[in-house]
């Protein structure tokens, strides 16, 4: 397969999944706002979309200040913002189409949907109550394509290709979700007021990730920091965790590589090492000291492994 058509394989499905969290951290945040604890104010909420979406520097070079609408058009909708939801959806289709003759009819059929569909909503007046429709949307469109992908694709090279993106993708927006939470619970002043706010957080955490319920019904409990991040993070057989993704891209990896090339085998050494260290690490070695750290340097490892990647695998 040329390099040009696998790149454009690999960027799709991490642009599909990107946009797919986005959408949701941006929804949950947002309503969440609605019956949070008076002491949560409703900037710090909006500053943890832009902090998620990596924003918040870019946003104030266009914006003087945190608002509402603002933030909330930036994120989704502002087609100047490169990172923005619409251009999420933009770029899957563009790389879908760069590899049209490498997937299915139907799956393309679906993503020039899906991007007709944000090119209708990118041209109409932007109002904060379109927030609920718009990422609901981009959810529901996001897990109708990944059904065609594994249902209308031959599990190939190509599908591995796609496959590990989303994977990959996922890997590194699930511990972006976590790390922004536990900047956003770092930044709340020791008070009894502040106690409160930080048990808000951990059910908007999972909720972001969509694993509430999974959660509740492994645990039996409310929501805690061990918990949680444990189920995030260490939970084998959750398809929403670290660890699961993780695995997953090794599998799809390990098809892509061949024996032969030792530099391509060195990403694939990388990612077995991570996924083991994942595998023997308990929820005590994350919390003991500091667990953004231990978030922060898995996430570096993982966009590390996916620069590697693309260098070796997919330069043209």
């Amino acid at each position: 397969m040329l390099s040009r058509i696998a790149n454009s394989l690999f960027w799709m499905g991490r642009y599909l999944e990107r946009g797919e969290h986005l959408a949701r951290y941006a929804k949950v945040h947002y309503f969440s706002a609605l019956d949070a604890p008076q002491a949560q104010n409703k900037e710090e909420l909006l500053s943890s979309i832009l902090n998620n979406a990596g924003l918040d520097h870019l946003y104030f070079k266009d914006y003087d200040k945190i608002s509402e609408l603002n933030v909330l058009f930036y994120v989704l909708l502002d087609v100047k913002n490169p990172y923005s939801i619409i251009n999420t959806i933009n770029y899957a289709r563009e790389n879908a189409r760069g590899a049209r003759d490498s997937i299915s009819t139907e799956l393309w059929m679906a993503i020039n949907q899906y991007y007709h569909f944000g090119k209708e909503i990118a041209y109409k007046p932007f109002i904060s109550t379109n927030t609920y429709d718009f990422t609901n949307e981009v959810m529901e469109y996001s897990a109708q394509i990944k059904g065609l992908i594994d249902n209308t694709m031959v599990h190939n090279h190509a599908w591995n290709l796609v496959s590990l993106g989303i994977h990959i993708e996922r890997t590194i927006q699930v511990l972006r979700i976590i790390s922004t939470k536990l900047e956003d619970i770092n930044n709340i002043k020791t008070s009894d007021v502040s106690k409160a706010i930080e048990s808000y957080q951990w059910p908007i955490l999972l909720k972001s990730a969509e694993s509430f319920d999974m959660c509740n019904r492994i645990y039996k409990s409310t929501p805690t920091q061990n918990n949680t991040l444990e189920f995030l993070i260490l939970n084998q057989e959750f398809p929403k965790s670290v660890m699961y993704n993780v695995s997953k891209s090794y599998k799809h990896l390990s098809k892509l590589m061949t024996v032969k090339n030792k530099s391509k085998n060195q990403i694939l050494f990388d990612v077995g090492k991570l996924m083991y260290e994942l595998k023997y690490t308990k929820i005590e070695d994350i919390t003991k000291s500091n667990a953004i750290n231990f978030v922060d340097d898995t996430l570096k490892v993982a966009n590390t492994i996916v620069m590697e990647f693309e260098k070796e695998y997919l330069s043209y």
